[in-house]
């Protein structure tokens, strides 16, 4: 089983001049503050970083805010910074090991990450990987939306067709990662042997068409045909150039497209490079003071701050990374736009051969004439033969895949999963003072819809179920169970109590348990954050410390799109 845990998360926001930095344990830990407090900053921040948006909006948030976010996979230590549009991993030694400005790019590698192979199909009807969203949307009961019926837990899940029951077997092993291994390599198989019966039915049509043209009794040449090949031959070659011509231009303006983009980043790194001289100059100790040009003043160090050579150099950067994306995209295009020229030039040369042949004193029927009609319809079926041959290996393969995903979905399993979050549906419900009479046809995305303030604790229940399935025997994920806000639909003073013990003292096992509350509790937390103010969750004497944590990652992602 992967372990997936968080450690930290480091918030700092350059316009504020304010930081804060929150450490979890791996057990049990628990956000408690009132309402704007920061609670759900703090949790929402933590997947926001990792590529899923959860429901429901910041308030009076910084969106231009760094936000570092260290997190470990079965004990090897990984962090992430994200600054909108921007997010970069790096490992447990600080190296970076990927960077990029596209959601989707992220969402792939994040998934290859995890060991993340759950297959989902999109609205296109396109089979696609899953990402982040669906990682965490089993394990996070957002306070915006996961308390009710619905899966309201993260923004954009409509990109997939039903993505819910397809994620719980997942996790809870009715269709495991093995699941996903095998159905992989099965449509490998299936595609080779699409390909291989495409050429067998090929070479029977050729076969077929060539026993009526030259019977056994001897060969035959049709001179019209011949003729006839020369003038489609001409005819391709001619369309064949002008299209050449065509992507040559195209070729043209974007290569010059990419040269400017080149020499505009290097006007805007060159500049960079000459704020971060002057930077460090004035930075540095010295004596002499600061002499203004202009009207004589002498200035000490304060007038630094008055040249404001930090945010024009921010400025900078943020040009830089923007010409730097466009110039990815110019350089994909030309790549395409050589790949098309090359693939035409290739047919180009192809179909020249064959017509300089054709031409020449060397004609096809000739061939066919020295070879006799029973020398050719032996090499078609040594030809067929060697692919019938291939056709039934594969087959032999496929059945054994068969059989191996028959053996991790079969009804026996399937009926023992659901069996046991019944089971732990009801000794849930029963503890948080809920009477539920449905429970014996519930199935995993049976999410209760229970009225007044039955429903959350239902809902708390239902969850735990799900959780416990994850945990067990067949579960292949342990991922943090983070839970806002359980004070929904008026939780009275013994019921409110009561779901906040629940999740201290009935989810143990090795899982981490991140709460966010509003009330103080006499329950046991292994780390407890306190958060007092309202909309000051970022603190001033904090900058200092975050700042030097979060610089050291920003200069190595400044050094990478510079040499990049």
């Amino acid at each position: 089983m992967k372990i997936f845990r968080f450690k930290s998360i480091s918030l700092l926001s350059h316009a504020e001049k304010k930081a804060r930095r929150i450490t979890f344990s791996p057990h049990r830990n628990l956000l408690v503050g009132g309402n704007h407090t920061g609670k759900s900053t703090i949790i929402k921040s933590l997947f926001i970083t990792l590529g899923a948006y959860p429901e429901g909006k910041l308030s009076r948030w910084d969106v231009g805010a760094i936000t570092l976010v260290s997190f470990t996979i079965n004990e090897k230590n990984y962090s992430v910074l994200y600054q909108k549009p921007l997010r970069a991993l790096f490992d447990d030694k600080g190296s970076l090991l990927f960077l990029t400005f596209k959601d989707g790019e992220w969402g792939t590698y994040f998934s290859q990450l995890l060991g993340f192979n759950l297959a989902l199909t999109d609205k296109n009807n396109e089979t696609v990987i899953a990402d982040a969203r669906a990682f965490f949307l089993p394990f996070y009961i957002n306070q915006d939306g996961s308390w009710f019926s619905g899966w309201n837990t993260f923004r954009y899940m409509g990109q997939y067709k039903s993505p819910v029951p397809s994620v719980l077997d997942y996790f809870t092993g009715v269709k495991p990662p093995e699941y996903y291994e095998l159905n992989s390599m099965r449509r490998t198989k299936l595609f080779s042997r699409a390909d291989i019966v495409r050429d067998k039915l090929l070479v029977e049509q050729v076969r077929l068409r060539l026993s009526n043209k030259l019977p056994l009794s001897g060969p035959k040449v049709v001179p019209e045909a011949f003729e006839q090949d020369i003038s489609r031959l001409t005819s391709e070659i001619t369309e064949l150039n002008a299209k050449q011509e065509d992507k040559r231009n195209e070729l043209v303006r974007l290569r010059e497209t990419v040269s400017s983009l080149f020499l505009q980043i290097q006007m805007a790194d060159e500049a960079l490079r000459n704020y971060k001289k002057d930077t460090r100059y004035l930075q540095s100790d010295h004596d002499l003071d600061l002499t203004c040009p202009t009207c004589g003043a002498e200035h000490n160090k304060i007038f630094f701050d008055l040249l404001s050579f930090t945010d024009d150099a921010r400025v900078l950067f943020d040009l830089s990374v923007r010409l730097k994306e466009d110039l990815i995209d110019a350089q994909n295009k030309v790549r395409l736009k050589e790949v098309d020229l090359k693939i035409l030039n290739e047919n180009y040369v192809r179909i020249n051969k064959i017509l300089e042949i054709k031409r020449g004193d060397l004609i096809f029927g000739d061939v066919i004439l020295g070879m006799g009609g029973e020398a050719a319809s032996l090499a078609f079926e040594e030809e067929l033969s060697e692919l019938k041959s291939k056709i039934k290996e594969i087959n032999i393969e496929i059945e054994s895949i068969d059989a191996d995903i028959a053996v991790l979905v079969s009804r026996k399993r399937s009926s023992e999963i659901l069996s046991n979050f019944r089971i732990s549906f009801e000794k849930s419900a029963s503890l948080l003072n809920v009477s539920f009479e449905n429970s014996k046809k519930m199935n995993l995305s049976s999410r209760p819809d229970v009225s007044g303030s039955a429903g959350p604790r239902s809902i708390l229940a239902y969850y735990a179920a799900i959780w416990s399935n994850c945990s067990g025997k067949y579960g292949s994920f342990s991922v943090p169970l983070v839970i806002d806000s359980p004070q929904q639909q008026g939780q009275d003073e013994e019921n409110l109590p009561r779901m906040i013990a629940f999740i201290s003292s009935h989810l143990l096992g090795n899982k981490q348990i991140i709460l966010g509350a509003e009330a103080t509790t006499q329950e046991t937390f292994d780390h407890v954050v306190r958060l007092s103010a309202e909309y000051r969750l970022l603190q001033e004497d904090e900058w200092d410390e975050v700042k030097d944590i979060i610089d050291p990652f920003l200069e190595k992602i400044h050094k990478y799109t510079i040499e990049n």
